[in-house]
């Protein structure tokens, strides 16, 4: 499939999906939604892929929704019937739902600026890496709006309660360092180096057996609405047992006693 408003890259088992409007700092339009979810959706089939890498051209990460389109009514989606139809007509939250579904890791390098949708699509992949020069702007009540995209979900876990408020209420752009130290991101790395820290990870990452890498995103996500830790307990150890039966398990006991690097096949 070719793409008018992302690039999609793939590179042996890492993916890197690139917002590409940099004269509007990649904020966000109807058909680049659906281009995003597509080539999730293509990552998600590609069993070649065992990481994906979400980054954005030149100055920014992405600028949140493009204003010009807020009003819209549809997002070239008739093919989404019902409930689907209600995260019209912003929609962003359909890539959010993608990133957290997808069965892979997820790695958002922050090149700059991130606001509004833009938190939210950061937020929603598993580890973020930033720019020296990144910033970061919740923004949705800057335009009369409450967080929205999975924000009022992600953030509050990323930073806490009362630090979580402070920047909804006060609309304040966080530099990179202060990301850093408030936990909003994994680590903030010199700009010219970020692509190549994100790769480096990805590949780490994807040197994991992949069914391994799907059952703990599972699990670790899965901890927020456990009841108890006895039931958290429950769903480590029936993903433990499905992953001993896997040939992949097999390979990791057999590599380490030989002394040698593993061959994961994801099965």
């Amino acid at each position: 499939m070719s793409y008018q408003w992302i690039v999609l890259e793939k590179e042996e088992s890492i993916a890197t999906i690139i917002l590409n409007r940099p004269d509007r700092m990649n904020s966000l339009i109807p058909p680049m939604r659906v281009e995003i979810r597509h080539a999730i959706e293509d990552i998600a089939a590609d069993d070649t892929i065992r990481v994906l890498i979400l980054t954005g051209t030149e100055r920014a990460f992405c600028a949140g929704a493009d204003v010009t389109t807020v009003a819209e009514q549809t997002e070239l989606a008739e093919d989404e019937p019902g409930r689907e139809r209600l995260l019209q007509p912003i929609a962003t939250g359909r890539i959010v739902f993608a990133l957290q579904k997808l069965n892979k890791p997820t790695i958002a390098a922050i090149n700059g600026v991130a606001a509004g949708s833009g938190t939210a699509l950061a937020l929603a992949c598993d580890i973020i890496v930033a720019s020296d020069q990144a910033r970061f702007r919740i923004a949705f009540t800057r335009m009369g709006l409450s967080p929205g995209d999975g924000v009022s979900y992600f953030l509050p876990r990323a930073v806490g309660l009362h630090k979580a408020l402070e920047l909804v209420y006060t609309n304040e752009i966080v530099e990179a360092v202060e990301m850093e130290r408030i936990g909003l991101v994994n680590k903030v790395v010199p700009h010219t180096e970020l692509m190549k820290v994100a790769k480096e990870m990805a590949v780490k990452i994807a040197q994991m057996p992949p069914l391994t890498l799907a059952l703990a995103k599972q699990v670790v996500y899965q901890s927020d609405a456990a009841a108890d830790f006895e039931s958290q307990m429950t769903s480590e150890m029936f993903r433990i047992k499905v992953l001993q039966e896997t040939e992949d398990h097999k390979e990791a006991a057999r590599s380490f006693i030989e002394k040698r690097q593993p061959v994961y096949r994801g099965r």
